[in-house]
């Protein structure tokens, strides 16, 4: 609800603070006393763009504006606009910017006229409409879309389609089959089998120098064994050469010993290009995992328990997947059908909805205009109210094609089948062309509609500032070289005269002066 309103150095008003009350409060005054110009400071404060020449060249305009809100909460906004340079912001006496005044302005107040603060014009506003028109309940459709969300949310949480997992499982399945196939076990296998074919390789040369070695040990007579068995012989008897004697038989002991090994190694040797070849492909083996995971045995070991870790991770994933694949179809059936039967319920809802606006309209001085409402998209979301005030002329977007004065009935007449919506409602112009009966009918639809909430209204009409429950003046004042306007709170016999003036031009009138008391009665 606008509690008070404060405007200096706008247009012709030099200063003038304004208290308002709940229900319908009529403002009024001459043609050119300046009315629309507390429209525009309203709108303006809720951070609407200032019009071409609404603020005199070298003056700055101050508008502040009182609320409170569906909370109980007092909202200050202020403004700050000079006629050149930058504008300024406040909300609650704190420096804002412009966009965040009008958040915060936002479902305070709908002016209705040739102004921006019209929530009804756009598409949620209107949906929202048809449903209260029709009681369409799209808790459940709000509860389904929400699982929607939620689940897409779970669904990129898994790192990539079904698709490069299937691959990606594929690629590792093929990696470990390859290192499971070559058999590794042991780290060290490469080094063993590098040794194994470096001995057969050799094998030829290898038996040679062992038989050879052999050979000078068991030459018979001169062989190292024989010639030192002689001297242990020779000095055997010498007790001052026993130590030396048992040494020489100990190197016997061990040149024997040598002679069995080099003998039983000679033996083992054999050539065998059979095993030759199959090491040297086994190595091929091997050596082809240590290109691919290696360098060494030990890292294609490693690599392979990060393979198999890897690959039970996106199994559980994969499996994982595969049933919220399934929660998913189960939510996307549940939010196409549930937006199947809200559109279905809107579609039927729409015509019904069109029928009582034209007749509300047509006691509005719009019985020639036509109106559509167009429904698109899922569920019928996207809902457009279409307008023509001319018969013969295609019904387009209401902010398109209707006048002023025309959209203000437009919307006092939704307002009229539709509860809610802002606590403070503007009508500017919705008088526009308006006498006779219809004066009085467009008087009633106002004091409706001020029931639950209060509705401030810029009229020419004596029958509608008659029922209003307050009544605000607006009086230019002339001066030397200025002319500047007021705005006062009109009361007892200056309403009377205030009402004689609306109808008949003279305030003075006796005849009007009745008839103003009589619509006051």
């Amino acid at each position: 609800m606008l509690v008070e309103l404060h405007v200096a150095g706008l247009g012709v008003i030099d200063e003038s603070r304004v208290v308002f009350g709940e229900g319908l409060t009529a403002l009024t005054g001459e043609t050119g006393a300046g009315k629309t110009l507390l429209v525009d400071a309203l709108d303006l404060v809720l951070g609407g763009k200032p019009r071409r020449g609404l603020i005199r060249n070298g003056q700055t305009a101050l508008i502040e504006a009182v609320f409170v809100d569906e909370d109980g909460q007092e909202v200050i906004l202020g403004r700050e606009i000079p006629s050149e340079g930058r504008a300024r912001a406040w909300i609650d006496g704190r420096l804002a910017s412009a966009s965040a005044l009008e958040e915060r302005a936002s479902g305070l107040c709908d002016i209705h006229g040739q102004h921006e603060h019209q929530s009804l014009l756009g598409s949620g506003a209107v949906r929202k409409a048809l449903d209260t028109f029709a009681e369409i309940d799209v808790s459940s459709l709000r509860e389904a879309r929400a699982v929607v969300r939620s689940l897409d949310a779970e669904g990129a949480s898994f790192g990539g389609d079904a698709m490069d997992v299937a691959r990606e499982i594929a690629l590792l399945e093929h990696q470990l089959a390859e290192i499971d196939s070559a058999g590794v076990k042991l780290p060290g296998e490469l080094d063993q089998l590098l040794e194994q074919v470096r001995t057969l390789e050799g094998a030829g040369e290898l038996r040679r120098e062992l038989e050879r070695g052999l050979d000078v040990l068991e030459n018979e007579g001169s062989g190292p064994h024989d010639q030192l068995a002689e001297v242990r012989k020779a000095i055997e008897g010498y007790a001052a050469l026993r130590d030396v004697a048992q040494s020489i038989l100990g190197a016997e002991v061990a040149l024997e010993e040598l002679a069995t090994e080099l003998r039983h190694a000679a033996e083992r040797i054999e050539e065998d290009p059979a095993r030759l070849a199959e090491a040297n492909e086994r190595l091929g083996v091997l050596h082809q995992l240590c290109r691919r995971y290696g360098p060494s045995i030990s890292d294609v070991l490693e690599r392979r328990e990060g393979f198999v870790e890897e690959l039970v991770r996106l199994r559980e994933s994969e499996a994982l997947r595969e049933s919220f694949d399934a929660r998913y179809r189960v939510a996307l059936e549940r939010r196409d059908d549930e937006e199947r039967t809200v559109e279905g319920l809107r579609q039927s809802a729409a015509p019904q909805m069109v029928e009582v606006l034209k007749e509300k309209l047509a006691r509005l001085a719009l019985e020639r205009s036509s109106i559509e409402i167009s429904l698109s998209g899922p569920a019928g979301d996207d809902v457009e109210l279409l307008f023509s005030a001319n018969p013969g002329l295609a019904p387009q977007p209401v902010a398109r094609v209707a006048s002023g004065g025309e959209l203000a009935r437009l919307m006092l007449a939704i307002r009229l089948i539709m509860p809610g919506g802002p606590s403070t409602m503007v009508f500017d112009e919705v008088d526009a062309g308006v006498g006779g009966a219809t004066a009085v009918t467009l008087a009633e639809a106002l004091r409706d509609v001020s029931h639950d909430r209060q509705v401030l209204v810029v009229t020419h009409l004596a029958q509608v500032a008659a029922v209003a429950d307050h009544q605000i003046g607006v009086v230019k004042q002339p001066g030397h070289d200025s002319t500047s306007a007021t705005a006062l709170m009109i009361t007892g016999e200056d309403r009377v005269s205030e009402i004689a003036r609306m109808l008949s031009g003279q305030p003075e009138s006796e005849t009007a002066r009745r008839h103003a008391e009589e619509l006051l009665g």
